[in-house]
């Protein structure tokens, strides 16, 4: 292959000139720019009509107002139907273990429904706040409830399921006992869960999730503890004194449940 002299090169380049002089693009001036936006200023109008025709449609749309039942139903359905399954099995096993006979000691059936009860109700929380993490915390401060109001409404549902379990059990036993007091065995039990309940929601709201459950465990073992211990030589079904203590918890159950509902509007929760 021969090399190509310099007259042929001046030729090639002669013969491309012209072809190669269309293909550069002139740069673009400002009379350019002026053009385009003209042509597309019709496009602009229109789209910017659209926009307001819209945004007037969303602010005059009705808007529904927020209800506290929707809230609960949509909590509720955050639960699985494991979760409901496995609580109906712990249930159903406390009343198989449940002695039947006229001679049963109250006493003892007390026990085993404050130790069963306030039990399935910690891990009821555990299970309800084992993803309630900063993240999600941070997900749910932009709904328009407020984020508190979330946690105590999952609260409360627990503490609702666990007080359906008890007063079914309660009709169960008085089905199955003749001579069964009904009313102070329900105040035995009922007593002891309100309190934890309410204690525990109480320290949600105020100081954090891992110091209500803390403060909870130690409240749970403290109070079976005495049950074992000292209050077995008194009839709780007669004795006065156990009477008012156990009225007294029910009634400051019920009062920090009412404080921690309370709190829930524009608290800053703890992690």
């Amino acid at each position: 292959m021969s090399v190509p002299n310099d007259n042929e090169l001046n030729q090639l380049e002669e013969e491309m000139r012209e072809p190669l002089s269309r293909l550069l693009a002139s740069p673009v001036s400002s009379q350019d720019t002026i053009r385009l936006i003209q042509a597309l200023q019709p496009a602009f109008n229109e789209l910017r009509q659209t926009s307001e025709a819209e945004r007037y449609a969303l602010q005059s749309a009705p808007l529904r107002p927020l209800s506290l039942y929707r809230l609960i139903r949509s909590q509720l359905s955050s639960y699985s139907r494991m979760y409901w399954l496995a609580s109906l099995m712990v249930f159903a096993m406390l009343l198989l273990i449940l002695p039947t006979d006229q001679n049963v000691s109250f006493h003892s059936v007390g026990n085993t429904f404050t130790f069963i009860l306030p039990a399935l109700l910690l891990a009821s929380l555990a299970y309800s706040f084992r993803t309630w993490n900063k993240e999600l915390r941070m997900i749910e401060s932009i709904t328009p409830f407020p984020p508190a109001l979330l946690l105590i409404v999952r609260t409360m549902i627990v503490i609702s399921l666990n007080l359906l379990f008890g007063i079914a059990g309660s009709f169960y036993m008085n089905m199955k006992v003749v001579t069964f007091p009904m009313l102070p065995f329900m105040l035995h039990w009922l007593s002891v869960l309100l309190f934890l309940s309410g204690l525990t929601a109480y320290l949600i709201m105020s100081r954090g999730l891992k110091t209500a459950y803390a403060v909870a465990l130690l409240l749970w073992f403290a109070w079976n503890g005495l049950m074992q211990r000292i209050v077995p030589v008194w009839d709780f079904a007669s004795n006065e004194y156990l009477t008012h203590i156990q009225t007294g918890a029910l009634a400051a159950g019920l009062l920090l449940l009412a404080l921690a509902y309370r709190r829930s509007f524009g608290t800053r929760l703890l992690p």
